[in-house]
C-alpha cells in the first residue's frame, strides 16, 4: 500500500480510552463550511464514543489531504487506535476518471501510431505525473499527521501498511 494513497497505522499507547478521547477533543473541532471560518484546533471533524474522522486544518490548497478514520478500542491493559488515512472520495472519483481518460488517449497512440511520437510521450508524462504529485502530497500531510497523533496519544507505531 505505501505505492497508493492510502495508509492503515496501528498505535499502542498506555493511556485509557478515555484519556485518548479526552485528547482528540482537545485538538480536534467541529467541520465549518464557508469563507469565514476560523479554525482555532489543528484538526476538524467529529469524535464519536470510540471512533474519530478528521482532516488536519491547513491554510493552503491541497486537494490530496488525507482523511483520517480511527477507531479506539481496549487490548489488555493498553488501547489500541486503529487508523486509516486516505484521499478524499471525490478526489479519488476525479483521478480515477482523468487517469482513465489520459490512459486511454495513452493505449490508443500505442496501438495506431508505427513511431513514437509527441503525443506518446505526453500522455505518458501527464499519468506520470498525476501520480508523483499525488503521492507527495498525500504523504507530506500523512506524515505530519502520523507524528501528530503518535505525539499525542504518547504511542508507538505497532503496524504501518
Amino acid at each position: 500500500m505505501k505505492y497508493l494513497p492510502f495508509e492503515r497505522i496501528t498505535y499502542k499507547t498506555n493511556l485509557s480510552e478515555q484519556e485518548v478521547l479526552t485528547r482528540l477533543s482537545g485538538f480536534v473541532e467541529p467541520k465549518k463550511f464557508g469563507l469565514g471560518r476560523n479554525p482555532i484546533k489543528e484538526y476538524e471533524g467529529s469524535v464519536n464514543s470510540n471512533s474519530f474522522e478528521i482532516s488536519r486544518v491547513i491554510q493552503y490548497r491541497n486537494s490530496f489531504l488525507p482523511k483520517i478514520n480511527g477507531i479506539i478500542q481496549k487490548n489488555n491493559y493498553e488501547t489500541e487506535i486503529q487508523v486509516t488515512m486516505k484521499l478524499d472520495l471525490f478526489v479519488l472519483i476525479f483521478l480515477i476518471f482523468w487517469c482513465s481518460i489520459t490512459a486511454s488517449v495513452f493505449i490508443m497512440i500505442s496501438l495506431t501510431e508505427k513511431k513514437i511520437s509527441i503525443e506518446f510521450f505526453m500522455s505518458l508524462l501527464m499519468l506520470v505525473f498525476v501520480y508523483i504529485m499525488t503521492m507527495l502530497c498525500f504523504k507530506f500531510e500523512s506524515k505530519k499527521s502520523k507524528e501528530f497523533l503518535k505525539k499525542s496519544f504518547e504511542a508507538e507505531i505497532i503496524k504501518n501498511s
